[in-house]
């Protein structure tokens, strides 16, 4: 029998229990599959608020999402982000240090997670200079104090490390053990192992090496296991960045290519090759039996959830890997009293 048929018994039952949580950014395809799957995730993480030099917030919220989620019942917990690009990393700086700008945009957050009705926060800032470690667990710190007597959830999405390291430049920021301590959960992103040279999105030995190291200093109930469920295009010896890819179109990519993806069982990924207009490109991807991989080995672990970037780039297996969640009806009523926070 090969895989897809092995599939429903390779269910574990306690996948059902898992807290299953899923980056989104508003696009049809987003949309639509929350449509189609949302009754089974947890928390939806929304690409929502990115910050401002003076502290406020761009809402990028999407009314159809919140209409639909409302009907779901699905708890939000937004983004606020500095855009994910390398030249902000100037903005959040100035944001961190000063003190003035610090505490405004934290009144900001409190004031758009309570008008908009969002469960809480995911905070997500990257290219954060090193040197700004100490203001980075400082702005987690205020936050969580200015959050918690509305009972709204702070969490944190932190770069892979593999130990701390305070001066490397894209991780040193992130102070792991000091962040936990002000976040309710932190979401450690266990992908991009490979981005400028061709490679793994995460092997399993690397998300083994970064969550060893994230369980040696987090405790376990606060941790999220980040996973990836997209693919990469590198055009060889290029010297560009690679091409993102959905499963849908890493799959009909091979096929336009008369190519068959192979599973590699080191890394625990599907990879393939193929040449156009004379330059070699090599695709690394996700799929379901990946994905299976890494969510046994956040439940062997006791990691007690998961973090998936992000709706509608994954293979539509994956699904049946989750049941419908049960949730209290009473959720938008509690929040709106901020009374009981109840999620199943």
């Amino acid at each position: 029998m090969d895989f897809e048929g092995r599939l429903d018994q390779m269910v574990n039952p306690l996948f059902y229990r898992i807290e299953n949580n899923w980056y989104y950014v508003t696009t049809s395809n987003a949309l639509e599959d929350l449509s189609t799957n949302g009754q089974k995730i947890s928390y939806l993480v929304p690409f929502w608020l990115g910050v401002t030099e003076a502290g406020d917030l761009v809402d990028q919220s999407d009314a159809a999402t919140m209409t639909l989620a409302r009907q779901l019942n699905l708890p939000i917990l937004a983004i606020v982000h500095n855009y994910a690009s390398r030249e902000f990393g100037p903005l959040i700086h100035r944001l961190l240090t000063n003190e003035n700008l610090r505490h405004t945009l934290i009144l900001n957050i409190l004031n758009t997670l309570i008008s908009k009705g969002f469960y809480g926060v995911n905070i997500d800032f990257e290219f954060v200079p090193p040197e700004d470690r100490p203001y980075m667990t400082t702005f987690m710190a205020e936050l969580y104090r200015t959050l918690k007597p509305y009972r709204l959830l702070v969490t944190i999405s932190v770069p892979p490390e593999l130990k701390d390291d305070p001066s490397h430049p894209f991780s040193g920021a992130f102070d792991y053990p000091a962040l936990s301590r002000h976040s309710d959960a932190v979401y450690v992103l266990a992908y991009d192992e490979h981005v400028a040279e061709p490679g793994p999105i995460a092997s399993i030995g690397f998300v083994r090496q970064v969550m060893s190291y994230a369980m040696s200093v987090i405790p376990r109930f606060k941790l999220r296991l980040g996973i990836a469920v997209y693919g990469r295009d590198w055009p060889v010896g290029e010297n560009v960045l690679p091409r993102e890819l959905s499963y849908a179109e890493a799959i009909n990519l091979a096929a336009q290519h008369n190519v068959t993806p192979r599973y590699d069982e080191e890394a625990q990924e599907l990879t393939y090759s193929y040449v156009e207009n004379g330059v070699t490109h090599v695709v690394w991807f996700e799929d379901v039996r990946s994905f299976l991989v890494r969510l046994n080995y956040a439940v062997q672990q006791g990691i007690p959830g998961i973090a998936v970037w992000r709706l509608g780039l994954e293979d539509p297996r994956i699904w049946n890997l989750f049941q419908q969640k049960t949730r209290d009806t009473r959720i938008t009523v509690c929040f709106r009293k901020r009374t009981c926070r109840t999620n199943n």
